[in-house]
């Protein structure tokens, strides 16, 4: 790859769209509020969105200046896919408190999303990139 193409620039794109939409559910309060802490929300939300922000602008300044090293690469990938991992377990719960009623339905699906976006963008990343001997990558 002698200089990354649109496409190759696209998936660090989406890191830093989505990880900073993963930060928003706490501070935008739609289709029900959580009573939640304020540092729960934050190692539930911020911490992992901001992990992913910081990953799509290392890789995507990284792909626009030279080329990237495969490892960087595929960490990268392992990373967004641990940090949404981290949201969909740590939302788990609220199912069952949904089920009870103690939650809104629409709040939960509201916190939830940001962590499945996050954990499918890092499997597709891990599996774009998990070949790395490949020499156009």
């Amino acid at each position: 790859m002698s200089h990354p193409d649109r496409q190759g620039c696209r998936l660090p794109l989406c890191a830093i769209v989505i990880g900073l939409w993963a930060m928003v559910p706490p501070y935008l309060v739609l289709f029900g509020k959580l009573e939640v802490r304020s540092l729960v929300e934050f190692v539930d939300h911020v911490l992992p969105g901001g992990v992913v922000v910081a990953v799509g602008v290392v890789v995507f300044v990284r792909l626009r200046a030279a080329r990237p090293e495969p490892l960087l690469l595929l960490v990268a990938g392992g990373v967004i896919t641990l940090a949404g991992f981290w949201m969909l377990a740590t939302h788990v719960g609220l199912i069952s408190q949904t089920r009870q009623g103690f939650v809104p339905g629409g709040a939960v699906v509201w916190h939830g999303l940001p962590g499945l976006a996050v954990t499918l963008l890092g499997v597709l990343w891990t599996v774009r990139f998990w070949d790395t001997d490949e020499p156009d990558r």
